[in-house]
């Protein structure tokens, strides 16, 4: 790029032909014809200025700025170091100053019109060409200003573009709402040229006839009326689909109505897309070539159901914002098809652009791919009686203009949301009115905090077409179900706050099954991070409320305001992501067991097919019958089942006898082999000995006990257990006085994850995972038979709260086949607050690495938030991302040392947790379990440590060596470590 100082002459020269008129913005449709359009993407010179500066004369010519450092346009000032990253309006005062040169083609000047267009720029700027204002824009950082420089250019030479970017001009508060505040000139800046006579506007709007053809109306806006257009469509697969001129309509615009007979309509199943060519003349020849692609669709209301081409749809949604952790706000193609990608993977058919309209491209792609998408208009924060000036309302009318006048041919965007979470008031109506005036053919919402819109559901007058309350509890949906009669879209529902998502299951299946729920989005896509260096890596013993690259680096949140993604920063999913894919997917499968007995049979499964437009002809389910954990059988089954209807699949199946774990494994791919959903259904063979395996452990001599007055020893062939009377605790250990169990203790709670740490003030939530302090231990040893019984009773205080605690007991009964059954009940007294999950706890050391379980998994799993596993054998090393949290229906869980040492665990169907604990590992039997909440929501399961009774269980402990009993060597296999372990991070909050 030439250097911007400019020589003295020529700009002698400039400011002798410079034109004194000031240029403005111009109104014309975009152009990227071959020829016609340049970037100006690229290095361009910057200085960044604390506070508000005029920039000292460098929008001159003459002006040198050769020692100014360069920055990337696309790209935010913060993100190259110029400033620091500030979060939401926390967004100081800056002037960044940016220079560069150009020069037009010569074919761009005869008879010509030259313009520049940004498309976003945060928060305001002005531009100069020149030295010349060419023109200035505050209205939105998200939509583009196109300003007219033909008289500002100069021929055959460099021109220079100067521009000033504010970072808080005024009413610029919506441009940085709930998210990282990034400024500077962030999406493309581009160069092109249009005749005299241009198009000023195209507006494409599509509806059905009666008769199933599509009408397809076209009208343009050009800036002379001295033209002819003639427009030409063409059929997805490249065919002639119609020819038409567009004569010049009493109100000047040029327009036309096109009938498609046979059309293929565009749904997010089907995203057929037709090819419009508009092509521009006048008596001195042709002018113009506009294309663009559009799809043949209607979005209409029938009955306070939403439709699309006449069918009722449901929306599986997420929020998304443009921002990437390296560039922030810069995103590029490469970003859009890779959140494109993930989007389709989890089954998500439906995007809420919060909170602002996302970079063209992005809605390019989506018309491609199939997205359904809400665009929203940028303005937060607006409250009644505030900032209702006439000036703060025209700004917020130019947002509602640039927004739909950009994005409202896009055949992806069927509704428009009018702002975020604004106070219900006749001036945010008037917005909505506007909106409707200028695009009839889509509904308008008005997204609102759900308490506000449950406290005022009648406040919405009746051209608001859909209602978009945010967070409902479980009450308050079941009950708008009942009352409301408009479309609803939950378009913010389940935050996804750290790994705390929750309400999703149960509140999807409402909406599935009714009618007036159009769909819902989850908050949000992906967490709200950047990429910072850190000056001293993490303790990964503790903590850490951030995700880790390396021990240098972590993707920064600002703590929990950011922490809210399906995915990380960087794009890995979490186990939510996959709770969502699963919840969301459009093929589900009824049955989870079966019972069967040995030979061969077919397996009936239910399919049903949740799509709204497409048969389930040309998907595939492949199947695999699983013994132990590995194949025996596999086939794959064709689907049929027409939209909303559901089929009958008889899988051919040969089950062995035997003591096995049986798994018909089910996988289901469309038509291009991409995975949509997955689906476990148990066989329950009558005979099988899953639930009794301990009892066939062979016998070995007595447990030999030696009693003191200072505790118990109680001595095995395999190992031997050790109780303290003084304090109470219980130690197992191997034959050379390794430890197996370290401690046994009462479980009441586990450690804090994302908004739980800020909701336990109100809730009073007991934190930490065991009470370790036994006030009044007892210890008695009894025998029965061969067997020995050791109870330990006590009371065992609450931490910080001494007063509040859990009292009664815990019993180990140990046979002569050196099983241990355990059972325990204590009561909470005097407790308040909530318990996050209670029952007891083994302290097992960390060295035991290895944990397998058979039950519910691979993911853990909480009430409300357990749709996502299914039953099987599962291997997981401590290091694994997903290896901490809860497994729901565990019927054996094992923790070793890869070479088998440790302990197994079993019990009927129950609730078995895992937990990191510094040099030592929580294994834990829960006999109750809250749900995770959401971001500043209470769990809507919650144990109540008042009202919560017994706190009771049982379950059999089997020390393990390194040969294992036959059983388990049967179902798990030789001991051996994981064979993969996933380990996307450094350290990362909630591992």
């Amino acid at each position: 790029m030439p250097s911007p100082a400019y020589i003295p002459a020529v700009a002698a020269v400039l400011f002798a032909t410079l034109s004194m008129a000031p240029a403005r913005p111009i109104a014309v449709n975009p152009v990227r014809a071959e020829g016609f359009a340049e970037s100006l993407n690229g290095e361009w010179f910057f200085r960044y200025v604390a506070g508000q500066d005029d920039g000292g004369g460098f929008e001159k010519p003459d002006f040198d700025a050769s020692a100014w450092k360069k920055i990337p346009v696309p790209g935010n000032w913060e993100m190259h170091g110029f400033a620091e990253p500030k979060y939401s309006w926390d967004l100081a005062k800056g002037t960044g100053l940016y220079r560069r040169t150009f020069r037009t083609p010569a074919g761009w000047s005869a008879g010509r019109r030259v313009c520049l267009r940004f498309e976003g720029v945060a928060n305001g700027f002005e531009a100069w060409v020149n030295g010349r204002k060419v023109g200035a824009a505050a209205a939105s950082a998200y939509n583009p200003t196109t300003l007219d420089v033909t008289a500002e250019l100069l021929p055959g030479v460099d021109n220079v573009l100067a521009v000033k970017v504010l970072s808080k001009p005024e009413n610029s508060g919506s441009d940085v709402f709930d998210d990282w505040s990034f400024c500077g000139i962030f999406r493309d800046v581009t160069l092109f040229s249009v005749p005299e006579t241009y198009a000023r506007d195209l507006t494409v709007r599509t509806t059905l006839a009666a008769d199933g053809a599509a009408m397809v109306a076209v009208s343009v806006e050009m800036s002379r009326p001295d033209c002819e257009i003639r427009g030409k469509l063409l059929a997805p697969d490249g065919s002639a689909a119609g020819d038409f001129p567009l004569p010049r309509q009493p109100d000047g615009r040029f327009a036309a109505t096109l009938r498609v007979a046979r059309p293929a309509l565009w749904t997010a199943e089907t995203p057929a897309l037709y090819r419009l060519i508009l092509n521009t003349s006048n008596a001195a020849g042709p002018l113009q070539e506009i294309a663009l692609r559009v799809g043949l669709r209607e979005i209409e209301i029938v009955d306070g159901v939403l439709r699309l081409n006449g069918r009722p749809i449901k929306l599986r949604g997420v929020n998304r914002h443009d921002e990437s952790p390296a560039a922030g706000r810069a995103v590029t193609e490469q970003d859009f098809q890779r959140d494109l990608a993930l989007i389709r993977r989890g089954n998500v058919n439906f995007v809420r652009t919060s909170h602002y309209p996302p970079a063209p491209r992005f809605l390019e792609l989506c018309d491609e791919m199939g997205i359904y998408v809400m665009c929203e208009v940028p303005f937060s924060g607006f409250r009644a009686g505030e900032k209702s000036s006439p000036a703060y309302r025209a700004n917020l009318a130019a947002r509602v203009d640039a927004t739909i006048g950009r994005d409202k041919n896009h055949a992806s965007v069927i509704a428009w949301s009018i702002g975020n979470e604004n106070r219900i008031s006749p001036e945010l109506f008037e917005i909505s009115r506007r909106a409707k005036a200028l695009d009839p053919t889509r509904p308008v919402c008005h997204p609102t905090v759900g308490q506000q819109f449950d406290a005022n559901p009648g406040r919405f007058p009746d051209f608001v077409d859909i209602l978009a309350p945010h967070y409902p509890t479980r009450e308050m949906l079941a009950r708008w179900v009942k009352s409301l009669k408009r479309p609803v879209i939950l378009t913010e529902f389940a935050h996804a706050n750290g790994l705390a998502m929750d309400r999703l299951q149960d509140q999807w299946e409402t909406i599935q099954a009714s009618p007036h729920f159009a769909g819902g989005a989850v908050w949000h896509l992906m967490d709200q991070g950047i990429l910072r260096k850190s000056p001293t890596p993490p303790d990964r013993g503790r903590p850490t409320p951030y995700a880790w690259p390396d021990k240098d680096h972590f993707y920064d949140t600002h703590g929990l305001d950011g922490q809210d993604g399906v995915v990380y920063a960087d794009r890995t999913p979490q186990s939510d992501f996959w709770e969502m894919r699963k919840v969301y997917a459009p093929v589900r499968i009824a049955e989870s067991a079966v019972a069967v007995g040995p030979g061969a049979r077919e397996i009936a499964l239910t399919v049903a097919n949740r799509y709204d437009f497409r048969s389930l002809a040309g998907l595939t389910l492949a199947w695999a019958l699983e013994r132990n954990g590995g194949a025996i059988q596999s086939g794959k089954s064709p689907l049929a089942a027409a939209s909303h209807t559901s089929e009958t699949v008889e899988i051919p199946v040969n089950v062995p006898a035997g003591d096995d774990v049986l798994v018909l494994r089910l996988r289901c791919f469309d038509e291009h082999g991409n995975p949509i959903t997955e689906h476990a259904v148990r066989l329950d063979i009558p005979a099988a000995g899953l639930a009794a395996w301990s009892k066939s452990l062979p016998a070995e001599p007595a447990p030999e006990v030696r009693e003191t007055d200072a505790g118990v020893e109680i001595e095995t062939t395999g190992w031997t257990l050790t109780a303290d009377r003084r304090t109470g605790a219980i130690a197992i250990r191997d034959p050379a006085g390794k430890p197996l169990v370290i401690g046994i203790f009462p479980h009441c709670g586990r450690g804090f994850i994302g908004p739980e740490l800020n909701r336990a003030r109100k809730s009073g939530s007991w934190a930490g995972s065991v009470l370790a302090e036994n006030t009044a231990p007892e210890i008695a040893v009894t025998h029965a038979g061969e067997a020995v019984r050791l109870k330990v009773g006590g009371n065992w205080p609450r931490k910080g709260k001494p007063a509040q605690s859990f009292a009664g007991f815990y019993e180990l009964e140990i046979g002569a086949n050196g099983a241990i059954a355990i059972r325990y009940d204590f009561v909470p007294t005097d407790a308040t607050g909530i318990l996050l999950e209670a029952g007891l706890s083994l302290e097992i050391p960390a060295e035991m690495r290895d944990f397998r379980w058979i039950g519910q998994g691979l993911y853990p799993a909480y009430p409300g938030k357990d749709l996502l596993d299914e039953f099987g054998l599962f291997h997981l090393d401590r290091d694994d991302l997903h290896f901490q949290g809860n497994r729901r229906a565990t019927e054996i869980a094992l923790l070793t040392t890869a070479r088998g040492a440790g302990v197994a665990l079993g019990s009927q169907p129950t609730d078995i947790a895992v937990e990191r604990a510094g040099k030592s590992t929580y294994l834990s039997h829960n006999a109750v379990i809250s749900s995770l909440g959401n971001k500043g929501f209470p769990a809507e399961t919650a144990v109540d440590a008042a009202s919560a009774g017994h706190i009771a269980g049982s379950f059999t402990l089997v020390p393990l060596g390194s040969a294992w009993p036959a059983a388990l060597v049967r179902w798990f296999g030789q001991p051996a470590p994981a064979k993969e372990v996933f380990q996307p991070f450094y350290h990362s909050y909630d591992q």
